[in-house]
């Protein structure tokens, strides 16, 4: 091949080399073009968030008759949706996430062939590693006691701090049934109205098998984070299973032990059992420091309630086998036991200890979203472990006449 004949091809090449380089991006941008254009709704309809309207049915606020509101304890009716007393002075994360309903439900019957909630938001978190639905939805279950079953999340757009919503329904058969509306875990409610098909009627719930709460003062975890719908919350879920009340005092990165905080807990009203679970957020000084002075504080007011100690979970990075925390983690254990022993010592039989270390189950690793805050499958290997000790905790309380 001549010379000209190579400088011809070398050029036909390198000008297809700059055509290409030209259209290229056209090319880039136009699929990408396309690709926002696609909706996942449009490929597939279960993906979407359908909005429901006010239209054709009775509305009701959670303080109409016959409706059950649990997790609230100071509230009284007409008052806002808060988990501690609306003049508490207490630290500023424990007064900012006091807003947020985690372990707050609405309980009723009805033979409603649809129910409805137009909902209106504040204090919404939106994160990273927690769905729009567990942070700031409602889920509803139907069925009384310890058979409670999911039916049905609320759906909306989580840019939204607003949105009404179909949770049951509709169904063809009237007929009274039992739901339960598990409250957001990271948001506050500013309003809330049930819809129920018009002329249906509301009835009460069937009675908690003992209504004393058992109170739950903790961390982010413990306040549910970070499940992926409000029922999977684990003090929902043990509430379920052991149809019993629950006051959830779980505060995101602020449960630190402090006084303000500790005198709220001892201000609930015949408690059932305490569960002190904020290792995490104090460190091991911070659970030094606190712990004794929490409990005395408590025992001022609840001298024979049940206090059960909780060990601080796994968390992802403990697996690293060249990681020195698991350390840290027997003197959180030590500072517990420590505690036990001396209250033991002193008379008081009713405090115990769980391992927090234990809850995880066998393969703690597939637990956590972050390495550090619960998945669903870890808020149910929780519930799945913690009930038993709780009946336990409460069946012997039984037998020593409380």
């Amino acid at each position: 091949m001549s010379n000209g004949m190579l400088r011809n091809r070398y050029s036909v090449f390198a000008v297809m080399i700059l055509v290409l380089s030209f259209f290229a991006p056209c090319i880039v941008s136009a699929q990408q073009k396309a690709a926002k254009e696609v909706k996942i709704e449009q490929l597939d309809k279960n993906m979407a968030a359908n909005a429901a309207k006010r239209a054709g049915m009775d509305w009701y606020t959670v303080d109409a008759k016959n409706f059950k509101l649990d997790g609230l304890h100071w509230r009284k009716t007409g008052e806002p949706f808060r988990r501690i007393p609306l003049n508490a002075s207490v630290s500023k994360g424990v007064d900012h996430l006091a807003w947020n309903t985690a372990g707050v439900m609405l309980r009723f019957k009805t033979n409603a062939k649809e129910i409805r909630i137009d909902a209106k938001l504040h204090h919404i978190h939106r994160m990273y590693h927690m769905t729009p639905l567990g942070s700031m939805g409602f889920d509803l279950y139907q069925g009384s006691g310890t058979s409670k079953f999911y039916r049905k999340s609320a759906s909306f757009s989580p840019n939204k701090n607003e949105y009404i919503a179909t949770v049951f329904g509709p169904v063809k058969t009237e007929k009274i049934r039992e739901f339960t509306l598990h409250f957001p875990l990271y948001a506050g409610v500013k309003s809330l109205e049930i819809g129920v098909t018009k002329g249906a009627k509301i009835e009460l719930p069937t009675p908690w098998e003992d209504d004393r709460p058992i109170v739950v003062y903790g961390t982010s975890i413990q306040q549910g984070g970070c499940a992926s719908r409000p029922g999977m919350c684990h003090t929902n879920q043990l509430s379920r299973m052991l149809n019993r009340p629950f006051i959830n005092l779980a505060f995101s990165g602020s449960g630190k032990g402090e006084p303000a905080m500790a005198k709220i807990l001892a201000d609930v009203k015949n408690p059932a059992l305490y569960i002190l679970d904020y290792d995490a957020n104090a460190g091991v000084a911070g659970l030094k420091r606190t712990l004794s002075n929490v409990i005395d504080i408590i025992r001022a007011k609840h001298p024979e309630t049940p206090i059960l100690l909780v060990s601080k979970l796994e968390y992802g990075y403990e697996f690293d086998e060249n990681n020195a925390y698991p350390e840290i983690r027997w003197q959180f254990q030590n500072i517990h036991m420590a505690e036990i022993r001396k209250r033991r010592d002193a008379g008081d039989k009713n405090i115990h200890f769980l391992d927090g270390t234990t809850l995880y189950g066998s393969d703690p690793s597939e637990c956590t979203v972050d390495g550090i805050h619960a998945t669903d499958l870890g808020f149910y290997m929780i519930s799945k472990r913690m009930a038993p000790v709780i009946r336990r905790i409460l069946s012997l309380e039984k037998l020593n006449g409380r």
